[in-house]
């Protein structure tokens, strides 16, 4: 008896820090608009916002959904986002057309800004990937974002990866 009460309670607070943990890690993947000093972003349900993202990233994010088959080990989409210091559009443009194999290219102007918008396609680990880069130039910087998805995923999801693409906006 006298081991019960707290083998009870222990218990209680093993299933409150539970249901907690679960909360928190539903809210992560909420909607919301991430601002940067650089840019802001809508992100959909479904993706997370990784906080202080590594190597010098500015922005990451990965969807919660994983391919199929061999593509397992991938999440579907992931998205990162960084700032070329001392660089202009052009240059960075050059540079990613030799660093891969380009499919189609877009200028456009949003709020009187040059955006370039590259498809691309990429294979890694025998997987077949679409990477789109969006860059744009500020203050002798290049802000790019690189939205990197499975070839074939689901509509839902091609959706929620254009509407990160298109609300990406320099400031």
């Amino acid at each position: 008896m006298e081991l019960l009460i707290p083998g009870l309670i222990l218990v209680a607070l093993m299933v409150y820090a539970s249901t907690r943990i679960k909360r928190v890690a539903a809210e992560a993947f909420e909607a919301e608009t991430v601002e940067t000093e650089w840019f802001s972003i809508e992100k959909p349900e479904g993706f997370l916002n990784v906080i202080g993202p590594p190597d010098g990233l500015e922005f990451k994010s990965y969807s919660k959904d994983f391919g199929a088959g061999e593509a397992a080990e991938f999440k579907a989409a992931r998205l990162e986002a960084r700032v070329y210091r001392k660089r202009n559009l052009k240059y960075a443009v050059g540079a990613l057309r030799e660093a891969v194999k380009v499919i189609s290219e877009t200028p456009e102007v949003i709020d009187g800004r040059k955006y370039v918008l590259l498809e691309a396609e990429v294979v890694e680990k025998g997987i077949g990937f679409r990477e789109i880069y969006k860059l744009a130039e500020k203050d002798g910087n290049v802000v790019e974002l690189k939205a990197t998805s499975l070839e074939s995923i689901d509509e839902a999801l091609l959706g929620k990866l254009d509407l990160m693409i298109t609300s990406f906006v320099v400031k």
